[in-house]
């Protein structure tokens, strides 16, 4: 699957899981990263750079791993309710995952 329709589902479902008011980062390797809305929002709130998939043209924003809890404070005393994907593979490494 490509990794664009594979982003595009787990924040699909998450929003579904959890509501479109819920920002969702998802841990990647070895940080945590937001796309679409939740990206621009973090941007906006954070000040952290967005950039794009490419292939997908998906905003995106990347937060190393040390650095996500004061990040999620900032959000959440900015009023945000913040999600965290901890999914991991058979291999051990964190993964975004949907359910199918």
């Amino acid at each position: 699957m490509k990794k664009e329709i594979l982003i595009e589902k787990s924040y699909m479902q998450a929003k579904e899981r959890h509501g479109t008011d819920a920002l969702t980062l998802f841990h990647v390797g070895e940080s945590y990263e937001a796309y679409y809305d939740d990206a621009e929002t973090i941007t906006r709130t954070t000040g952290i750079p967005l950039f794009s998939i490419t292939a997908g043209k998906i905003p995106a924003v990347r937060i190393p791993a040390p650095d996500m809890e004061s990040c999620r404070n900032r959000l959440l005393n900015a009023g945000h309710t913040v999600c965290v994907s901890e999914v991991r593979g058979a291999s051990g490494r964190h993964i975004i995952k949907t359910d199918e």
